[in-house]
């Protein structure tokens, strides 16, 4: 598409909460392209001021035919948004791939914790990395294994205040955007207040993390670790088939109980951010009860996804990244959603009953190539939230998105994994 002009015009839709997304527009101005922003509620609002900036306060059922229109009349080139998922962005995404218009979807990193990754369209089951083990060895040819040490700290802290003065924002001022449709699970206000109990139990549950490795250890029978996610991740809401978790949590025991050695145990981990509304004690003793599992189902909530992969038979998950690190320690994996790194070599193929007993762990060479592929043509080095690792994402982004180059042969025209996604019962359509 021609921009309007001659330069490049850039349309931002949402945003990380925090001032990356503006910043990023003012480093690809200072760069010669034109950049507009879609406020569609007021966390938007604070995070993005300015000349540049076009409100929506219509409904999201005629958000298309708005954007449609803004594009034509902009001469739109490139579209950017934090989290493909998001309604608006799903809804976006046909508009501007009809238009011919580039697509760069942004997100926290596959790669943790200082990679941000940003592919064509969007992540997970609209990934359009291929995953043809082949071609993948093909594209690592010749690439460096990426440094996967820390380089830039995170500030926890920036993040959660930038979080929370989004999202009670939209709240508190919904009458700003009367029709924004809010994609969170829970209400705000509820959510938050929910961290303080678990703030105070965080030392606790770390103590009886150790308590229960030591205990583990001693006893000597294979250790599985079943990781929960964020109930209101769009992982698991866009990119799985459990609207519920409880629902996962029901399938890995029932087949647990059926089919794992007599002396194995399974620990279920919850999320470090798990906000508590969900009262995973009892779903477990609930689950306990109906499958004789007494003294093999635990509850973990502490302790390191490298320190317990290292240890374990094998890691389930639905598509957690925290999947990756647990292949990158050399543990058999399953993964029961869509997940970019469930491929033939990487995890294990044959089925959750057969994962008890022979799971299956990740060949060294494909997912060296992998993590070569994954890092160099989907990631970015830096953060969201201010110092040397903002500045150094905004760089690397702006100069993928001036160079506008032709996308390499180790994406596919279209997704690849969106037929698996219906399959799963993924709602794809939601």
């Amino acid at each position: 598409m021609q921009a309007r002009g001659g330069a490049p015009c850039v349309l931002f839709l949402q945003g990380p909460p925090s001032g990356f997304a503006r910043a990023l527009g003012a480093e690809l101005r200072r760069r010669g392209c034109r950049v507009l922003r879609v406020n569609l509620c007021a966390g938007d609002r604070i995070f993005w001021p300015g000349p540049e900036v076009r409100s929506y306060r219509g409904s999201l059922a005629a958000w298309q035919g708005w954007l449609d229109r803004l594009m034509a009349a902009e001469g739109v080139t490139d579209l950017l948004y934090f989290g493909d998922q998001q309604p608006y962005h799903r809804a976006a995404r046909p508009l501007a791939e009809a238009r011919g218009i580039r697509i760069l979807a942004y997100e926290y990193g596959y790669l943790r914790p200082d990679w941000i990754v940003a592919e064509p369209g969007g992540q997970s089951a609209f990934s359009r990395l291929c995953t043809d083990p082949e071609r993948l060895r093909a594209a690592a040819q010749g690439l460096a294994d990426p440094d996967l040490t820390q380089r830039y700290p995170l500030d926890a802290r920036r993040e959660a205040r930038g979080d929370v003065i989004y999202h009670l924002a939209n709240y508190l001022l919904a009458p700003l955007y009367p029709r924004f449709r809010r994609d969170r699970v829970f209400n705000p206000v509820l959510e938050y207040l929910s961290y303080l109990p678990r703030h105070v139990r965080a030392r606790r549950g770390a103590g009886e993390a150790r308590d229960l490795a030591a205990r583990l250890a001693a006893g000597g029978g294979p250790v599985f670790l079943a990781l929960l996610q964020m109930q209101n991740d769009y992982q698991i809401r866009a990119n799985s088939p459990y609207r519920d978790q409880r629902r996962y949590l029901a399938e890995l025991t029932a087949s647990f109980a059926a089919h794992a050695p007599p002396d194995a145990h399974l620990v279920v981990k919850l999320h470090p951010h798990d906000n508590g509304l969900t009262p995973w004690r009892r779903c477990l003793a609930g689950l306990r009860r109906q499958h004789g599992l007494a003294g093999r189902l635990h509850l973990l909530d502490g302790g390191r996804i490298e320190d317990w992969a290292r240890r374990a038979r094998g890691v389930i998950t639905i598509n957690s990244t925290a999947g990756l690190t647990a292949l990158r320690c050399g543990c058999p994996v399953l993964a029961r959603g869509v997940a970019i790194y469930d491929l033939p070599g990487l995890t294990h193929q044959a089925g959750l009953d057969r994962f008890w007993c022979a799971p299956e762990g990740p060949d060294p060479a494909r997912l060296r190539d992998f993590l070569r592929v994954l890092a160099h043509h989907l990631h970015v080095r830096g953060g969201f939230y201010g110092g040397p690792g903002q500045a150094a994402a905004i760089g690397a982004l702006a100069d993928r998105i001036v160079a506008a180059a032709p996308l390499p042969p180790v994406f596919d025209p279209a997704p690849p994994r969106l037929a698996r996604a219906r399959a799963l019962g993924v709602p794809m359509d939601a």
